[in-house]
């Protein structure tokens, strides 16, 4: 993932997160119907990014390590 998507889905993210608390805390009525979907969505989109990161990192050290290539034979469908 390009470092631009990175720090948009992070965004995304911190939006989503960041609102669900304040309907958690700013609405009367439907506080829970409003906020807590929109503090899960935050944090399964922050937890998604930081786990391609995660992955992304693990791959390339692997890779390294493999002298380049991908250690498997078989090339990439993307």
């Amino acid at each position: 993932m390009s470092p631009t998507g990175v720090i948009f889905s992070y965004l995304i993210g911190l939006i989503f997160t960041i609102g669900g608390v304040v309907f958690l805390v700013g609405l009367d009525d439907n506080r829970f119907l409003y906020g807590i979907p929109y503090l899960l969505i935050g944090v399964v989109i922050l937890g998604g990014v930081a786990s391609s990161q995660r992955r992304a990192k693990r791959k390339a050290a692997q890779e390294g390590d493999a002298g380049g290539s991908s250690g498997h034979g078989r090339k990439s469908p993307y």
